[in-house]
């Protein structure tokens, strides 16, 4: 019998007793084996995104007809060039090949099957299997290096773009605090210590958000981290929502999309006028399990819609949420408005009791 999520070594001999036989060899050489039903099962399990993937293709003289051929030459072209599926054919007479060989021959250049004729010894098939095994494992440890590689190069190009983006952004972010701070400060000392103090809390923000992984993953700490440097007035911000602990990968997601509102919000939204606002709500939805999220200005200039789709937009239209919908996210006369479902699996909550209206970030 196959082992449940190993990579088997598929089984097609119809004659008699054939098929047990040469699982029992396949399983004496330590490998799983799974018996076919006919060359409709083979072509389903060749297939099958959501299956286990073959290891090594065995066949009788009697399986490797045409039609088996055609399956095979099938699977084989859906491989990339440098990984090639192995197939053990046991002919009766290897000077007489059966028709899956010629298929594979005449459509498949240098197709990598072996022809052992039979009967053959125990020994030399269970040889045979183990470096055909082998050679399947290691195309498999390619296959994911190169994966892995692929996502590295898209995490990469994401990295630099998300950086370019901060970077074009603390200019028009850092000008806007500035003028904020001016208006509100007395005199020359005051304002060095006011935007001293503003430039270390900006400062902390992009440590946090670069390091976002671990540590305190609280809902409402992120929030407040990332919003508050850019508030000129901690009373322009106000949060609502119990106590929720997220999970590493979602704060981090979450951490750039409230990091992006609220820069967004000091260039042009609420945090760039003394009487703006920015309310910040959670709560958990009891019928579908999700939690509720929501951003909204109040009090800033008048908004519109971008007219081009930048990074910035992408980010947080392209938040995740549960049941395959998307975000909301709004430019409304009084200001910008995000919605999103955070699903079940992404959060917890931890004190359903401490729920306040309008707290104001620690």
């Amino acid at each position: 019998m196959r082992t449940d999520g190993a990579h088997p070594v598929l089984i097609l001999a119809p004659l008699g007793n054939d098929a047990s036989a040469l699982a029992r060899c396949v399983e004496a050489s330590g490998l799983p084996a799974h018996c076919l039903s006919g060359a409709s099962e083979l072509a389903e399990r060749l297939a099958a995104p959501h299956q286990p993937e073959t290891l090594i293709v065995v066949l009788s003289h009697e399986a490797a007809d045409a039609e088996v051929g055609g399956i095979l030459v099938e699977a084989l072209n859906a491989e990339p060039e440098w990984s090639r599926l192995p197939i053990l054919i046991l002919a009766s007479a290897a000077v007489r090949p059966p028709p899956a060989c010629v298929v594979l021959d005449r459509d498949i250049e240098s197709a990598s099957y072996v022809l052992l004729e039979r009967p053959a010894s125990p020994a030399v098939l269970g040889k045979l299997l183990g470096t055909l095994a082998g050679t399947r494992r290691r195309q498999f440890r390619t296959r994911d290096l190169v994966r892995r590689l692929e996502e590295e190069e898209k995490r990469t190009a994401f990295l630099l773009g998300e950086l370019r983006h901060r970077v074009r952004n603390s200019l028009a972010v850092l000008r806007s605090l500035f003028k904020m701070t001016a208006r509100n400060s007395q005199s020359v000392e005051e304002l060095t210590l006011a935007f001293g103090e503003r430039l270390r809390t900006l400062s902390d923000a992009h440590t946090r958000l670069a390091t976002e992984t671990g540590g305190d993953n609280t809902l409402a700490r992120l929030v407040s981290d990332h919003v508050a440097p850019y508030a000129p007035d901690r009373a322009q911000i106000a949060m609502d929502g119990p106590a929720v602990e997220l999970t590493e990968s979602v704060a981090f997601d979450l951490a750039l999309v409230i990091h992006e509102l609220a820069t967004n919000a000091a260039k042009y939204g609420a945090f760039s006028v003394p009487d703006g606002k920015v309310e910040v709500g959670w709560s958990p939805d009891e019928d579908s399990g999700t939690l509720d999220l929501s951003w909204r200005e109040s009090g800033g200039p008048q908004v519109e819609a971008p007219t081009r789709r930048g990074l910035g937009t992408t980010l947080i239209s392209g938040f995740f949420a549960a049941d395959g919908s998307g975000p909301s996210l709004t430019y409304d006369a009084d200001g910008v408005a995000w919605r999103a479902k955070l699903p079940k699996d992404c959060f917890s909550l931890t004190d359903a009791e401490t729920r306040g209206q309008d707290r104001q970030p620690s």
